[in-house]
């Protein structure tokens, strides 16, 4: 009798629990989240303390804090070098005729080139420069003006303008390359493509080696520091 009974309680209990898992709904039909902020990760501004400024954006107890300061305009990071020229068609005519590559040339410079190029031109200007690349042949973009060929008149410096900020259809990638790996995509076009007879050089790709270090370890070195502070 006592068995019956347990039974019976075990049954009900075990469809009250599948009730009250199926009914609790809020309106239309979504279940009450647990711990929303850790699924639904608020959107947080840049500069903003996390969670301190609900509400309290005119509060300067909130706002005058270290970590909420916005940085005295023109700041830069150190061992950054601002890019001097301009994305105008001034710029872009001052660049071509003032800036010379500062990389010289070796195979060591004309490997890492050719490799920036797979990463990220082949696809447009494809594996001969004729601008015949995977994504053009997919229809995705029109035919590329530009084909490097030999007698292609084009300096380095337009180049390299064209390399950090764009042109056309063209996106900047300035933010993916350095400054060092957009010059040496310039040798590898000029020297693959254009067939232009490169000075080799090995004592100068050291010391632009020995500078990105630098600046990478200046770089570190203010991240600890803002930690610190």
């Amino acid at each position: 009798m006592k068995r019956k009974y347990s039974n019976r309680l075990s049954k009900l209990a075990i469809v009250a629990a599948v009730f009250l898992i199926t009914s609790c709904k809020e309106k239309d039909g979504m279940a009450p989240e647990y711990m929303p902020d850790m699924y639904r990760s608020p959107s947080i501004e840049t500069y903003v303390d996390y969670g301190e400024l609900r509400g309290n954006y005119s509060d300067t107890t909130y706002t005058n804090k270290m970590s909420a300061r916005m940085p005295v305009e023109g700041t830069i990071h150190r061992g950054f070098q601002p890019y001097g020229y301009e994305n105008t068609a001034e710029g872009y005519a001052l660049a071509g005729e003032n800036l010379k590559n500062p990389i010289l040339f070796n195979d060591k410079v004309g490997t890492e080139g050719k490799a920036l190029y797979g990463m990220f031109c082949v696809h447009c200007h494809g594996k001969t420069g004729q601008g015949d690349g995977s994504i053009v042949q997919n229809g995705k973009f029109p035919p590329l003006p530009v084909k490097f060929a030999p007698g292609l008149d084009i300096s380095e410096g337009k180049m390299f303008h064209t390399i950090t900020y764009g042109k056309g259809l063209m996106g900047s990638h300035a933010p993916q390359l350095y400054k060092s790996e957009r010059w040496k995509l310039v040798h590898y076009i000029r020297s693959e493509f254009l067939k232009e007879m490169m000075v080799s050089n090995d004592s100068n790709v050291i010391i632009e080696e020995v500078i990105d270090k630098a600046i990478e370890t200046a770089q570190l070195e203010t991240i600890v520091e803002e930690k610190e502070h």
